[in-house]
């Protein structure tokens, strides 16, 4: 398993836990804001290693790198939109009457982050040919 992709979603979960702890802020305390906070990072990780549990299910045959983004990142939504209607609907005290909203929050944001993954991905390998290029070219000068 990729440790860093799971580090990634529990940073993730923490960006999100940030955002509904400001946005659902009506009466909470610093404490319950720190919880929440807390927990969406932990949810993070767990979404995380789960995420990198079943995309290394995945056959071999289908292993392009943006099939890999694309399978991953609609892995990770739907456990995120799955986990948070769950969290939802057990919730004792209900967020207010845009219960839609939180779900579609988790979502975007979840969303944005593996674009912002695989941009980042992109950019590395973007560099990479680049150096690997200059080495190249260093090698063909120092052999005439």
């Amino acid at each position: 398993m990729d440790v860093s992709a799971i580090a990634k979603s529990g940073l993730l979960g923490l960006i999100i836990g940030t955002v509904l702890a400001v946005i659902g802020s009506a009466g909470a305390t610093p404490l319950e804001r720190v919880v929440t906070v807390l927990l969406c990072g932990i949810i993070g990780l767990a979404i995380g290693a789960a995420t990198e549990w079943l995309t290394s299910l995945l056959p071999t045959r289908i292993a392009r790198t943006a099939t890999y983004f694309v399978i991953s990142a609609a892995i990770a939504i739907t456990i995120s939109a799955i986990v948070t209607a769950a969290l939802i609907t057990i919730s004792p005290g209900v967020v207010g009457y845009h219960l839609w909203a939180i779900p579609l929050i988790v979502v975007t944001i979840v969303g944005i982050g593996n674009l912002v993954d695989y941009q980042m991905y992109r950019r590395a390998q973007r560099r990479l040919a680049a150096y690997q290029a200059g080495l190249d070219d260093e090698t063909a000068d120092t052999n005439r």
